[in-house]
């Protein structure tokens, strides 16, 4: 039995898991080139993995029994991968603790990517591999990776779904029977759990009626506010803390409550709210000054904010600001003070190198930015020691405004970091890493856009398909770092001899395949650059040994669309493949050049050529 699961529940999914692996297995799929698969292998390891012993012996006896009633000449290696898939989840759920997260999930999709494609290293010949491990291998691969996780995760959500079901049920029943006031709250305030003890302390009439609401609901303003200030400090220390509270009851009467509140936190150690216990104290609290203690609250909770606050008259006049607003801007600090108008403030920013400097005229740039601050609006400032502030400002109901000032430096430096990244990225996700040339990927959507936007009556893109003679010998000759640095030298060349083309194209196609797109470029023209390209490499000279050519040369197919418009890419691309293969078959350094236009009748829907 697992951990998280009954044994009958267990036995219960291990059968239901035994259904789909037979169902799988009795509806297998059919790639084009007639392999017949299908995706036991996900259900295996998914009923070990969340079923564990218990669940996991259905479906194995279910794919074992089929597979050997079933014969066939492949059941030797078929059984062998039910064991390993079945392991797999087994051996994964041993040492887990709880619900798999994804990282497990992952390692056991691959596990059963492994399973369901190992068979084909040992059934399909070698020289075969390079047909079948692109077509069928790779995307079977794929569907049985994305099988299990997809199902992995619907599976672990659902066990999550029930865990925290069973929790609330737990919490609420020890919640309601504690004759105290207890209540949780979630990060903003909101009332997630009460009992009711803390309903009838709030003048609600049952503790459901408490869920959603926060103490704005049911308290004055001020006496929420102060509420929710203090539960901010206890959230931002991550400790416990017992504080005394004063509040206003609905029929207007003051009361004082001692509050011990608990941060508490989800499996990852992250505080996700706050537990809140109640005790009231008001006949202790009676005697003193309400209305002190109040505001010496307010002042600490003004002093304590990271982000700096001033608030401004009707005139724009300083009326009130926190320590940390004179923090943040110390060369003004000494006029940032009750009395002061804000034009002054920006005036004197400006003249002491405080502020960035501004085009124009300086009054009517203050004029600008003063009503620019208070309006109700959010702002970014950049100063001239190259921080950011964001300065937010809210109107009152007395025509004045309040502005809270925050350093947003760190962010604006991240998010400019950010977007270097991406950019970096961007060109990572279309370049060839050991070549530096555009990948496959690119390529295609190169050669795509060109082939789309011919034009009748004008010549479409020519292309060159280039393979480097014998690479094979060459890497078994030196090795292959040296076929490596082999293969960036002739990208190399080839790039830098297309440069009087500009608006060509040169990728590495695959292996050592490099691929070029001429637009608005004719056959002959095409021969001809690959003519080119041709002598080009042959000058490098690069010491061929396994070569009958004694240096490294390349054979080079070309195909170029005529001026019909009515070309298609798989054409274009089996017209240059056939050209290529024909240079290889001539003897290898030559070029040889293929006409698309004897393909149109004879390439089916699939790009494979008619019998």
């Amino acid at each position: 039995m697992t951990r998280y699961l009954p044994r009958y529940v267990s036995a219960l999914f291990g059968l239901i898991m035994a259904i789909g692996t037979l169902c799988a297995m009795s509806l297998p799929f059919r790639f084009h080139t007639g392999v017949l698969l299908d995706l036991r292998y996900t259900f295996l390891a998914i009923a070990g993995l969340f079923g564990g012993p218990v669940a996991a012996i259905s479906p194995f006896v279910a794919a074992i029994v089929w597979r050997v009633t079933s014969g066939g000449t492949g059941s030797w290696v078929a059984i062998p991968l039910i064991v390993m898939a079945t392991a797999s989840g087994l051996i994964a759920q041993r040492y887990i603790r709880g619900i798999p997260d994804g990282k497990a999930i992952v390692v056991v999709a691959l596990a059963v990517v492994f399973s369901g494609t190992a068979g084909f290293f040992v059934m399909v010949p070698l020289e075969s591999w390079h047909v079948v491990m692109p077509t069928v291998v790779a995307p079977f691969a794929l569907l049985l990776f994305v099988s299990a996780v997809v199902s992995s995760l619907a599976l672990s959500l659902e066990l999550k779904r029930q865990e925290a079901t069973n929790l609330n049920r737990i919490y609420r029943a020890i919640i309601e029977a504690l004759p105290d006031c207890l209540n949780a709250k979630d990060l903003e305030g909101r009332f997630i759990a009460a009992n009711p003890a803390t309903a009838d302390l709030m003048g609600a009439t049952r503790s459901a009626d408490l869920i959603g609401k926060t103490d704005f609901d049911f308290y004055q303003p001020e006496a929420a506010a102060i509420f929710r200030a203090d539960e901010a400090k206890v959230l931002s220390e991550g400790h416990p803390a017992t504080i005394e509270q004063r509040f206003t009851r609905s029929d207007g009467t003051d009361a004082w409550l001692s509050t011990l509140k608990a941060p508490f936190t989800d499996d990852d150690g992250a505080v996700i709210g706050l537990i809140t216990h109640n005790r009231e104290i008001t006949d202790r609290k009676r005697l003193e000054n309400e209305l002190s203690r109040t505001q010496q609250h307010l002042n600490n909770a003004l002093d304590s904010m990271a982000d700096g606050l001033a608030m401004f008259d009707a005139e724009g006049r300083q009326v009130f600001s926190n320590s940390r607003y004179a923090e943040m801007f110390p060369l003004t600090a000494d006029i940032r003070v009750a009395g002061t108008s804000l034009r002054t403030i920006l005036r004197t920013a400006i003249e002491r190198g405080e502020d960035m400097p501004f085009a124009g005229k300086i009054d009517d740039v203050i004029d600008q930015a003063a009503d620019v601050f208070l309006l109700s609006g959010d702002n970014q400032i950049r100063l001239a020691d190259g921080r950011w502030i964001e300065a937010r400002t809210r109107a009152m109901e007395d025509g004045g405004s309040l502005v809270v000032f925050s350093d947003i430096t760190l962010a604006k430096r991240a998010e400019a970091e950010l977007r270097t990244l991406n950019e970096r990225l961007e060109i990572m996700a279309h370049t060839d890493g050991l070549t530096g040339l555009l990948n496959r990927r690119s390529f295609d959507v190169h050669l795509a856009s060109h082939v789309s936007r011919m034009a009748v009556g004008t010549p479409g893109p020519g292309l060159l398909m280039i393979d480097v003679d014998k690479f094979k010998a060459f890497n078994d000759t030196y090795g292959h770092p040296a076929g490596d640095a082999c293969l960036k030298t002739v990208s190399d060349c080839i790039a830098a001899s297309m440069k009087d083309y500009p608006d060509s194209v040169v990728a590495r196609y695959g292996g050592e395949e490099i691929a070029v797109i001429i637009p608005g470029c004719g056959a002959d023209q095409a021969a001809s650059v690959a003519n080119f390209l041709c002598a080009q490499v042959r000058r490098l000279e690069i010491v061929h040994k396994g070569s009958e050519k004694g240096i490294v040369t390349v054979s080079i197919g070309t195909a170029a669309a005529g001026c019909g418009g009515a070309c298609e890419t798989k054409i274009l691309l089996r017209s240059a493949d056939e050209a290529l293969y024909a240079a290889k078959a001539a003897g290898r350094d030559c070029v040889r050049s293929v006409d698309p236009d004897a393909f149109l009748p004879s390439i089916s829907s699939d790009g494979k050529r008619s019998a």
